[in-house]
């Protein structure tokens, strides 16, 4: 296996597979269903290379978790960088390529989106907003897609008419992750919003430091913060880290009391009465009952 400094996983691991789905057969058109998803990892090997051109039909979004591949636009585009947190989104066939790099690596998460409803959003979403996506591994969309792929390899799949329900909730949250452009936030809460995002995983981040980030007072800084988004400062904050810690719960590996520091409780105790009281369920019978109750706790963090 190559050495590579950068290969530095931002998220846990997931099983090595791939899963295909068949398509549903009650209704001709539009449709936006899930026909595979996978998770992978390149090293080192000839051969990963693929020129969307010369493909059958289908949409991929594929989104890094550790080492680096290539993205480009052909003919001629400039090759993009594909580090950890950026993925990409691509109908086939069109004049696209991606591809692993010589003595590279690369471990991703993908899922494979057909239907006539797919293509048109995917279109959209391109035209709009270009093939190359950053999200942090916590945005829901990525989420969705780790507890999809988790529920399947425990032997859990969803059902087809759920899986295609899930395929177009994905979609619409690429669609969210743009909903609301950053020039309408004021820049002092955008600071705020950027600190809250970068260091909710610090148990000493509160109120009174957003507020400074913001250069408010605390009691105008957290009015102004519920008119723009919609809920306080503190609910934001919580709602970060539970997000957060339903998905390394999702890797299944760490303990509780890791994951309560992971994302900035002082304690395993004070982590769970929290958990609980938002989420009506413990950590460890959310860990045991599995990715399909996972993913909907994580609806109920996004409302």
């Amino acid at each position: 296996m190559p050495k590579n400094s950068r290969f530095v996983r931002i998220a846990p691991p997931l099983p090595f597979r791939e899963t295909g789905f068949s398509r549903l057969p009650s209704y001709p058109r539009h449709r936006a269903d899930f026909v595979a998803v996978g998770y992978s990892r390149e090293t080192n090997r000839t051969g990963y290379d693929f020129d969307n051109r010369r493909r059958g039909h289908g949409c991929l979004f594929q989104y890094g978790f550790a080492g680096e591949g290539r993205f480009q636009t052909l003919p001629g585009g400039r090759p993009a960088a594909l580090p950890p947190g950026l993925g990409f989104l691509a109908p086939f066939p069109s004049d696209t390529r991606y591809w692993l790099p010589p003595n590279g690596d690369w471990e991703f998460i993908y899922v494979i989106i057909n239907g006539d409803l797919a293509y048109d959003l995917v279109g959209q979403l391109v035209q709009e907003h270009g093939h190359l996506w950053q999200l942090p591994p916590v945005h829901p969309a990525i989420v969705l897609l780790r507890d999809f792929h988790a529920a399947v390899c425990a032997g859990r799949p969803p059902d087809e008419f759920t899986a295609a329900s899930l395929a177009h909730r994905f979609l619409l949250e690429l669609f969210r992750a743009h909903a609301a452009p950053r020039p309408e936030i004021p820049p002092p809460l955008e600071r705020a919003r950027q600190l809250l995002e970068r260091d909710f995983g610090d148990p000493s981040l509160d109120v009174d430091r957003l507020a400074a980030a913001a250069r408010q007072s605390r009691f105008h800084f957290s009015r102004r913060f519920r008119e723009v988004f919609g809920k306080s400062p503190h609910v934001y904050l919580r709602q970060l880290r539970l997000r957060r810690a339903l998905e390394l719960l999702s890797g299944g590996g760490l303990p509780v009391k890791q994951i309560a520091a992971a994302v900035g409780y002082g304690s395993a105790a004070q982590f769970c009465r929290e958990f609980r009281r938002h989420l009506g369920q413990t950590p460890l019978s959310v860990r045991r009952l599995g990715p399909r109750l996972r993913l909907d706790l994580q609806q109920v963090l996004t409302e």
